[in-house]
């Protein structure tokens, strides 16, 4: 909830700043009228001012409108029960821009590419789920001391009745121990900060008992890590929550 309130605050603490000044302008403005000496110098600049004020007022709370819209989908998506024929384009998109403020300021690059109309008819808020997860785990794991590197998200079609799903980072990768016990509930590398160890165990779960897809996990010490995910575009296993 705290990154979902930094990134609307913005575009509409900045339309404040801008309504704001525009308020005082105004107020200048109309004192002037009513002393009757206004110049057209005056009137030029306040109507200069005026256009700029509206265009950045537009273009803000529109892109604040997008945000609420996009939080309120993925929140309605949540419901383990919500099966219903999606953009896969599109609700990735959603779901990349609630955990853009997880960077912080943190020396990282989120990368997503996804091929456009690849229609699903799955499961929207187990697979938000399953992302947020690879990703909650890759800033946490994988690049230890503030190390910076890049996240790369990309989605393309596998055959006629799949997607695939290439979740990969550049950072410290795995030892093979760690490795085989990955996808193990309550294995974690980073317990004494607070790691339950359960986010690639979900993950794990998720897309083989709810979305009926499959995973693979390549990851070396030093060259960053792999996952692999091939999904059916049309989920047919029982569903299950994690």
């Amino acid at each position: 909830m705290a990154g979902v309130a930094h990134e609307v605050n913005t575009p509409v603490g900045t339309s404040l700043t801008i309504a704001s000044s525009l308020e005082n302008k105004t107020a200048q403005f109309a004192a002037e009228v009513a002393q009757g000496n206004l110049k057209r110098s005056s009137l030029n600049d306040f109507l200069a001012v005026s256009r700029e004020a509206s265009a950045q007022l537009v273009a803000n709370l529109a892109h604040a409108a997008e945000l609420v819209q996009s939080f309120k989908q993925v929140a309605t998506d949540q419901s383990y029960a919500n099966k219903r024929v999606f953009d896969l384009a599109d609700l990735t998109r959603q779901v990349v821009t609630g955990l853009r403020p997880g960077l912080g300021n943190k020396n990282l690059v989120l990368n997503v590419e996804c091929q456009p109309d690849l229609a699903m008819n799955s499961y929207p808020g187990p697979y938000g789920q399953v992302l947020t997860n690879l990703f909650l785990n890759s800033v946490a794991h994988a690049f230890p001391d503030g190390r910076g590197g890049i996240i790369d998200i990309r989605i393309r079609a596998y055959g006629h009745d799949h997607v695939e799903i290439l979740f990969a980072d550049n950072g410290c990768g795995m030892s093979l121990d760690v490795r085989r016990k990955a996808f193990d509930p309550f294995f974690t590398t980073r317990r004494d900060q607070g790691s339950t160890g359960l986010g690639l165990h979900i993950v794990h779960n998720v897309v083989t008992n709810c979305l009926g897809g499959r995973l693979n996990l390549d990851s070396e010490p030093g060259e960053g890590t792999r996952i692999h995910l091939v999904l059916p575009r049309t989920a047919l296993a029982a569903l299950a929550a994690p």
